[in-house]
């Protein structure tokens, strides 16, 4: 029988660390940190470390895989599961890492004679992915961040088999909200055709949210699309990956996308800029050269700091939100379409251990 123990990551947003053991025998499901200024570790200590037979990695941002150096610390030995472009975008190596290539895809790895996994795309990043895990006789089902409809990337589902899930751990970073993604860029356009003399500048991160937003506007609009040069690695990594890309857009938009926005360039005045939103002072300098530019945000405001007085300014900014995670919707679909036992929603501040499938219906009738 499943033994769930949460380390991090419900009722909460970031630091996601789900212990499940069975048997004797335990595997970890990511292993985040919060990303606040005190890089909050999850609840793992030694004694869960030594049980366990296999790590699995959803995708390489710190609140998935932040904490995999207190492995290390604890002299942890097994396996660290994870696809080749997650290994590809973290900052350092981990030994026992074992990389799934694309090509096994929606096949059965063996791991042990008790444990075994399937995986495929979540959309939330590039090589992000969800996990299909059978531990001895329990099916467990891990949707990592997901998103159903990432301009850029595909989003696939288990392939119908009959499984019956025991258990199901699902994303719910935007339960609050019901958002359409292509509508979402369909509005940004807009707004930026309305406005044909001012830059425009996205403060951004290191996000399938960035991709999309800047290939989509590449391909739909007559501007300039400045890339910082720190996004040039994060972007070569789209660029490698046409098996993650919706078809037929990794022809279409992002060969030329890299041709043309890689190239180095002189700041315009009609232009369109990505700029690491960690970086404000980049941001400050652009305003300073071009101080009728527009600031426009995507997503949810830190508390405090320069981005966020900037915000408050509205002659100077403009607020959209595009979609990183599940929304209501998808997670009621995603929920109904694995049809667990039990279910586990995490991600958010707004759900829990007790949050239900049941309760999410009758919020939605509320």
């Amino acid at each position: 029988m499943l033994k769930v123990e949460i380390l991090g990551g419900t009722g909460e947003y970031g630091r996601n660390c789900f212990f499940i053991e069975n048997e004797g025998h335990a595997i970890l499901l990511d292993c985040g940190i919060m990303n606040n200024a005190e890089k909050t570790p999850p609840n793992l200590t030694k004694d869960h470390v030594e049980k366990l037979d296999a790590v699995f990695i959803s995708h390489s941002h710190i609140d998935h895989s932040g904490a995999l150096p207190m492995l290390e610390t604890w002299d942890y030995k097994g396996e660290i599961f994870m696809s080749k472009m997650t290994a590809r975008q973290l900052k350092r190596s981990f030994k026992n890492t074992k990389i799934f290539q694309p090509a096994t895809i929606e096949k059965w790895l063996r791991v042990s004679d008790y444990l075994e996994f399937q995986w495929g795309y979540s959309g939330h990043i590039v090589g992000s992915v969800w996990y299909k895990i059978r531990f001895f006789e329990e099916v467990i089902f891990f949707s990592g961040d997901y998103v159903m409809d990432s301009y850029l990337l595909n989003a696939t589902l288990p392939q119908e088999d009959g499984t019956k899930y025991d258990l199901a751990l699902i994303d719910s970073g935007h339960i609050e909200k019901q958002i359409n993604n292509l509508e979402v860029l369909q509005q940004i356009k807009n707004y930026i055709n309305e406005q044909p003399s001012r830059p425009i500048i996205f403060p951004s991160s290191f996000s399938g949210k960035t991709a999309d937003i800047a290939s989509f506007l590449f391909q739909h609009t007559e501007r300039e699309v400045n890339i910082d040069k720190e996004y040039f690695s994060f972007f070569e990594d789209y660029y490698n990956s046409s098996e993650n890309i919706r078809t037929p857009r990794y022809e279409e938009i992002l060969k030329p996308f890299k041709m043309d926005c890689f190239r180095e360039r002189v700041e315009s005045e009609n232009a369109i800029y990505f700029v690491p939103e960690v970086n404000e002072w980049k941001i400050e300098e652009l305003l300073h050269i071009y101080p009728t530019a527009i600031v426009i945000f995507t997503g949810y405001m830190k508390k405090d700091g320069y981005l966020k007085g900037l915000a408050r300014n509205e002659a100077q900014s403009k607020q959209f939100f595009y979609k990183t995670h599940l929304d209501y919707l998808d997670t009621l679909e995603l929920s109904k379409t694995i049809n667990a036992t039990e279910t586990i929603y995490f991600h958010s501040p707004l759900t829990n251990i007790k949050t239900t499938f049941t309760k999410l219906v009758e919020k939605r009738r509320k």
